[in-house]
């Protein structure tokens, strides 16, 4: 027997990434990228990324395991064994990535760190330290005590009001919003977005291209809300009235209302959608 007679096992034996398992199953199925593309939403670039494992090309690690289970489902593979299989590559990937540790010889000078080097690599620690405080701040789940704050805000809110005490734009902008406005997402860049039962559990996301519009259906007005991770790369319009951001660039959004109503409500009197919508009890 030739070497070339045994090369096919010995690949087969190399296939240990998810994206191979992946990118076998559709070929297996004679499905193309484009094909698996409309099945799931998510664009061919991000498709292909996956099939290489590498992540570093996909909107962030949030969505990394929510892409590679929709691929999973679309060619038929398990999509919780995919998705652990995901996050065991992210953690590897993440630990690999660490610069390896190197001791310094005590008794050779010229490998000792000189004192300028020394606070210079300080002063890099704290940026990193801060940039990374800031990074929590803005894409962790908020805290128990501003969990509270939005909901209490949310309740005065739903208080329903007198006609004497409320204001005039508030009573214009009720009166002329329907309920069964369209509300329409348009990309005005590259963006993902996500469906969050009342759970906050995303059942369904998609990406937009810039351009692109997508008019969300009634059951998923009443069903879900909306999240994205680039706010404002999306604009939203209701009866084809832009109803501006709905939260600060760069920044998780969730549990944005997608009916009429609240979006319109949210902008009235000059203010602005809030970065996050009230979350769902339960």
């Amino acid at each position: 027997m030739t070497d070339e007679d045994v090369a096919p096992e010995q690949g087969e034996l190399a296939i240990t990434r998810t994206g191979d398992r992946l990118r076998l199953a559709r070929e297996a199925a004679g499905l193309s990228l484009a094909d698996v593309a409309t099945r799931t939403r998510i664009t061919q670039r991000h498709l292909a990324a996956i099939e290489k494992s590498d992540f570093s090309e996909l909107p962030g690690r949030t969505y990394v395991t929510g892409f590679a289970r929709a691929y999973a489902r679309a060619v038929d593979l398990p999509e919780a064994e995919i998705g652990a299989a995901v996050r065991q590559e992210l953690e590897e990937d993440a630990y690999g990535s660490r610069p390896l540790y190197e001791a310094y010889e005590p008794t050779d000078p010229a490998r000792l760190p000189t004192a300028r080097l020394t606070w210079t690599l300080v002063v890099i620690a704290l940026v990193l330290v801060s940039a990374y405080g800031v990074w929590r701040f803005l894409s962790v789940e908020p805290d128990e005590a501003l969990i509270a704050a939005q909901n209490r805000a949310a309740e005065a809110s739903e208080a329903p009001q007198s006609d004497a005490a409320a204001t005039p734009a508030t009573r214009a902008g009720t009166a002329a919003v329907a309920a069964n406005a369209p509300v329409v997402l348009t990309g005005l860049s590259e963006v993902w977005i996500g469906f969050d039962d009342a759970q906050g559990k995303t059942e369904n996301w998609r990406t937009l291209d810039a351009g692109e519009t997508y008019q969300v259906p009634p059951e998923y007005i009443e069903q879900f809300t909306l999240r994205t991770s680039i706010p404002q790369a999306l604009k939203v319009t209701v009866g084809g009235r832009d109803v501006g951001a709905i939260g600060p660039a760069d920044t998780l959004v969730k549990g944005v209302s997608l009916k009429p109503a609240d979006l319109v409500a949210s902008t009235e009197g000059g203010g602005s959608a809030p970065a996050t919508g009230p979350r769902p009890k339960g």
